[in-house]
């Protein structure tokens, strides 16, 4: 018998020369196919175009929540009347800025609403891009929406401070007011007569007139500035109402998911159970040990 073993020998070192040669080529083809490859972008991504807007609509509504915490803070307290002119001023500038960026932050949610809605037309509400932007609006509108309830508390809250001094005022002096009749003379703004009443009726001195005017006053201004964003309030209600029809939705969706999910696991606990009681899979496991 002749030794065979060196051609073998051979002829494996010829397989692997071979091997490599391929391997090389293959590699380089790959890199010039590569070298050759270029990627366009025909349309810019959806969240792309719209970062900087959503990023501009962020840093304005963290402004209007600084404003806001700001006038809060000064609404706590009744300033002194030697002090009033100028924080009645100083409020008055705040609450003109609140109203200027609240316009501009809810011009900002327009104009991403309709992008969210074109999106949704072009490519459809189920596009994770289109979620996402979906997401960021539904996210600032809740933070725009909670900034400007605070700042409806922050007044409100004043106004019941200010009705609250006036009418403690008026039963230390003697004076009978109910506060029904505070509310009629502030929305008619008939102090004058009030105040001649309790000029001549109660005993009560220059300085506390003075300073139930000043609070009168100061009522006055809240009314105004309330007025001034009746429309901004309107506009929010619809909006509460707009996500609140959004959130009833993802409610619906979640309360579908968990019954099938529960549906599914009893599915799976029935197919355990019968894949358990199966008399075939029971008799091919004494027969064939490979299938135990």
């Amino acid at each position: 018998m002749r030794d065979r073993l060196q051609e073998l020998r051979l002829r494996a070192k010829e397989l692997q020369m071979g091997r490599e040669n391929n391997g090389a080529t293959v590699q380089e083809e790959e890199q010039e196919e590569f070298e050759q490859q270029a990627i366009i972008y025909e349309k810019e991504p959806i969240t792309e175009r719209h970062l900087h807007e959503i990023q501009k609509l962020q840093n304005e509504i963290n402004n209007l929540v600084e404003e806001v915490n700001k006038f809060s803070q000064q609404q706590k307290s009744l300033v002194s009347s030697m002090r009033r002119f100028s924080v009645l001023k100083k409020e008055s500038n705040i609450a003109r800025e609140i109203k200027i960026q609240a316009e501009q932050v809810r011009k900002g949610l327009d104009e991403l609403a309709k992008a969210v809605r074109k999106a949704e037309n072009e490519h459809g509400p189920a596009r994770a891009t289109v979620r996402i932007l979906a997401a960021q609006h539904a996210f600032l509108s809740h933070r725009y929406l909670q900034a400007m309830l605070a700042y409806n508390q922050a007044i409100t809250a004043k106004q019941d401070k200010c009705r609250t001094f006036i009418l403690r005022q008026l039963e230390v002096a003697g004076k009978e007011v109910s506060e029904e009749e505070v509310n009629d003379m502030l929305q008619q703004g008939k102090w004058e007569i009030f105040n001649e009443n309790l000029l001549t009726e109660v005993k009560i001195t220059k300085a506390q007139l003075s300073e139930i005017e000043q609070r009168h006053k100061e009522l006055v201004n809240l009314e105004n500035q309330i007025k001034d964003v009746k429309e901004l309030f309107i506009q929010i209600s619809l909006l509460v109402e707009e996500q609140g029809q959004m959130i009833n939705n993802i409610e619906i969706y979640m309360n579908n998911a968990q019954e099938y999910t529960q549906v599914s696991k009893e599915k799976f606990g029935l197919a355990v159970r019968y894949k358990k009681r199966n008399p075939c899979k029971a008799i091919c496991c004494w027969c064939c040990p490979c299938c135990r």
